[in-house]
């Protein structure tokens, strides 16, 4: 981007443009597995009351048959889509019988692998292709990592903010061109920056022992990852803030390729390169078995959804289009946060003032100086990343700073809530009320005080009520079917 943070905010400010600021389009999707009252997971097909799982726009499955997906649709106001998950959420509770559903990240008590339901599509003229993608998701990962859950959070900036950054910053660029680079630079600071949303949001520090499986098979592959991590394996059980976005759970690294969002064309070629290149070690897992197709191809990605990150840009897919295709043709129209971990304290998984946190932070994002990411800073944000996952909670924790300097999370910490709140201002001022004001000093006191963080609050209740991680679920999940 082709400003720094003390101009653009100056900009907004000077032109009284905070409305602006406020304005956007916000969308929600969550998962979460259906369980039994014992904590096991419920092994029964997707139910019908839910009708075709690929013509219910609000309700279908993710990479398990046990696995919920609620999607809303774009709403132009924040507490419209909160509602709106509120409603779908209730409408699941009364589809589900007697089952309930899980109220954490990490998966409930799961059976042995192959007793794990992948998703099944029989009546969608593309569902074989869908259900062997899973198969083949399976094979590579295993399916306990694929029954992690969390929330997605969608937003698109409105296009009068598109328009005002465009005339004040465009120098007479290609608008597309401009809209494109503006996204991408968010992206990149999204990545810089997001060890604060793990640190804030975290809400998976611990798993069910018939997760350990994959906790044993990652161990190695973290230590390969962090050198010298602060005794990592030893404090991350005790210090994690979130399992489901560390390596123990879903990870950023891919084989072969660091996807870093510095331009589209960057970011279009590695993608389609992974789409392309066989991989050694999946290629030897087969194509077909027993007659039957096992995963679509032994490429590095099967296609591109197999892709993981923090964070994706996207743009509306058309009939007969993937999403890169979309993204290669028209560009950039909204961001997906893929961050955030199910809050098992409020029962949708977030509160509404987390959202509007999350639009204060991608602000942030946009009007923070981004500089395209090199390899060497790309290694520094995977350490940020991991030890904040890791070993979040452990006090007066170290993390590096993209110069190389050392300095404590708290400390750079305040440094980035110092701007998010001159961001709130901004917003609140032109909405004549302290909502992002508010939200931003709650998660403020979350850094002078580790007690009010979710991982922490779920550490002291489960050892305050000497319970275990499957009673602790099960006692929400009651308590949320209530």
């Amino acid at each position: 981007m082709s400003w720094d943070f003390s101009e653009i905010s100056k900009s907004f400010l000077n032109d009284d443009k905070g409305k602006l600021l406020v304005e956007g389009n916000f969308g929600l999707e969550k998962e979460c597995q259906r369980v039994l009252s014992t904590g096991d997971l419920a092994l029964t097909p997707h139910p019908q009351v839910f009708g075709n799982k690929t013509k219910n726009p609000r309700i279908t499955n993710d990479f398990s048959e046990s696995q919920i997906e609620m999607i809303t649709k774009p709403f132009n106001c924040a507490e419209e889509v909160y509602d709106s998950l509120k409603t779908i959420n209730f409408e699941v509770e009364n589809g589900i019988g007697d089952e309930l559903l899980w109220p954490l990240s990490m998966p409930p008590n799961l059976p042995d692998e192959e007793k794990i339901p992948i998703a099944s599509f029989p009546d969608c003229e593309n569902g074989k292709d869908m259900e062997i993608y899973r198969n083949g998701l399976a094979l590579r990962y295993g399916k306990k990592m694929q029954m992690i859950s969390g929330i997605h959070y969608n937003f698109s900036f409105g296009n009068e903010m598109i328009n005002y950054l465009y005339e004040k910053f465009g120098n007479q660029k290609d608008k597309r061109l401009f809209i494109d680079e503006i996204h991408f630079g968010l992206a990149r600071n999204f990545l810089r920056y997001s060890w604060i949303l793990i640190y804030l949001f975290g809400a998976s520090p611990f798993c069910h022992s018939s997760y350990y499986p994959v906790i044993k098979k990652e161990l190695m592959l973290i230590q390969k990852c962090c050198p010298d991590p602060e005794n990592i394996i030893e404090n991350c059980l005790q210090y994690a803030t979130s399992l489901r976005v560390s390596r123990f759970g879903y990870s950023n690294s891919l084989k072969n390729e660091n996807i870093y969002f510095n331009s589209l064309k960057e970011y279009s070629t590695k993608i389609h390169r992974m789409l392309s290149t066989e991989d050694e070690e999946y290629s030897k897992l087969g194509i077909y078995r027993n007659g039957s197709q096992i995963q679509l191809n032994g490429n590095v990605l099967q296609k591109e959804s197999e892709f993981y990150s923090l964070i994706r840009l996207k743009q509306p897919i058309r009939n007969g289009e993937t999403p890169l295709d979309a993204l290669e043709k028209r560009g950039v129209k909204y961001v997906e946060v893929r961050i955030l971990d199910l809050n098992p304290f409020h029962k949708l998984g977030l509160n509404i003032d987390q959202m509007h946190f999350l639009h204060v932070f991608l602000h942030f994002c946009l009007f923070e100086q981004s500089p395209p990411i090199t390899d060497q800073e790309h290694d520094l944000i995977n350490l940020n990343h991991h030890l904040v996952s890791l070993i979040g909670r452990k006090k007066d924790l170290i993390l590096k700073q993209y110069d190389g300097n050392k300095i404590s999370l708290k400390s750079w910490g305040e440094e980035i809530f110092e701007k998010l709140k001159k961001i709130a201002e901004l917003m609140d001022s032109s909405t004549k009320n302290n909502k992002y004001g508010a939200c931003v000093e709650t998660e403020h006191q979350k850094l002078l005080d580790m007690s009010l963080l979710p991982s922490e609050m779920m550490n002291q209740e489960m050892r305050e009520n000497n319970e275990n991680f499957l009673e602790f679920g099960i006692k929400y999940a009651k308590n949320n079917a209530k």
